[in-house]
């Protein structure tokens, strides 16, 4: 009777075990289900920033670091300082080169000038010798008529004669002091014209000048959190080498590597849950920002090559960009770098898009463009009204 009561137990502890799996699993089957099967979770995703390397670009010595390890700083505010006595003597030389090319366009101009007075002095006595030709010209006619008529003698008409042929000489060679003077004009004017080239160009060097000063002090490009910071005061900085790594913390965002068995659902827009690992009792939350145009394995050194004959099929995984949107006062803990674990809820259809579309009304300067007016369809001639 005692055994027979020990199986009876056994029976039925059996029965509500099973009971109770049976009555899980179908809890779990239908809120999988109704719920389950639409949230897409991966513990292969990561925090992710797009950190800026902080380089000089000139070749000094370094004689000021102003910011500390892991430090917070604003964009524009001075991170290094190189040794600026070089650029400084270079500038110095501009500047010198710069007034020697305005003192010789004064000078060019001041000789336009002079050619310029020279060929209205030239056409005033040009002038003159056309006044003294005519008059002596209109002498030499009187003369020859009263010579004619025997009024006057010989002599007299050639004395006449000699001063119109001054008179005419007087004024070839005065016409050709005017073309000399203006051809003279010429070559002042283009060594004038060369003269401001000069200036433009060492305006220039002037500007070049000051750029290559100014990189001396090297600003933060975009506001960030100072990280890997390898400068010291006495390096020797050079363009090819790193100073230090800016990491804009207010725009970390997540790069999460889906199967290509998740994604069939997900679109851009859709809500995301993440649980950080370093912080495990807070809630972050996100959206889709992005879905990758190709698998990781696409953008590697070396794409996988199945073609070869030894195959073996591998689920690929898509990156996924999720943009984290809260809580906000608690984003400003996260670091880049970190291991989370998002979960999208592909019940909501997002955007219905898988890609980052163009606007439409934008050119690819970024500015609006006008898109034509599209006419209003016209009734074909063959249709009757009614139909």
């Amino acid at each position: 009777m005692h055994a027979l009561t020990k199986k009876w137990l056994k029976g039925l502890i059996f029965a509500l075990v099973f009971l109770v799996l049976l009555i899980t699993a179908i809890v779990w089957g239908v809120y999988w289900l109704q719920t389950g099967r639409f949230f897409q979770s991966t513990d292969d995703a990561y925090i992710r920033s797009d950190a800026v390397a902080v380089r000089s670009e000139l070749n000094a010595r370094v004689v000021g670091v102003h910011v500390d390890h892991n430090q917070r700083v604003k964009k524009g505010q001075l991170l290094v300082t190189l040794d600026d006595r070089d650029y400084i003597d270079s500038l110095n030389q501009a500047n010198a080169k710069l007034a020697e090319a305005n003192a010789q366009v004064v000078q060019a101009a001041r000789n336009v000038d002079a050619s310029r007075s020279q060929i209205a002095q030239y056409q005033a006595q040009l002038s003159s010798s056309k006044a003294t030709e005519e008059q002596a010209l209109a002498r030499f006619n009187r003369t020859l008529m009263l010579n004619s008529r025997g009024v006057v003698s010989r002599q007299q008409l050639d004395d006449d004669s000699a001063d119109r042929q001054v008179a005419h000489a007087n004024v070839q060679s005065g016409s050709a002091q005017v073309t000399s003077a203006r051809r003279q004009l010429a070559v002042q004017q283009a060594a004038l014209d060369s003269a401001k080239a000069s200036v433009v160009s060492a305006e220039a060097e002037v500007q070049t000048a000051k750029t290559q000063l100014g990189r001396t002090h090297i600003y933060a490009p975009t506001d960030g959190v100072v990280g890997n910071r390898s400068v010291e005061v006495g390096t020797y900085a050079q363009p090819q080498m790193g100073l230090l790594q800016l990491v804009p913390v207010d725009s970390l965002y997540i790069v999460a590597n889906y199967k290509e068995t998740q994604i069939e659902a997900m679109r851009i827009g859709q809500p995301v849950a993440i649980k950080v690992d370093a912080y495990p009792g807070i809630d972050y939350r996100g959206v889709v920002d992005s879905i990758a145009p190709a698998t990781g394995t696409e953008f590697s050194l070396l794409p996988q090559d199945n073609a070869t004959g030894n195959f073996n099929k591998i689920v690929q995984r898509v990156p996924v960009r999720i943009r984290l949107t809260g809580p906000t006062d608690q984003l400003g803990r996260l670091q880049a770098g970190l291991s989370v674990v998002p979960e999208i809820d592909t019940r909501e259809q997002g955007r219905n898009q898988l890609y980052v579309l163009p606007d439409p009304t934008l050119s690819l300067d970024g500015s609006a463009s006008q898109l034509p007016e599209l006419a209003p369809e016209q009734p074909s001639p063959d249709a009757q009204p009614g139909h």
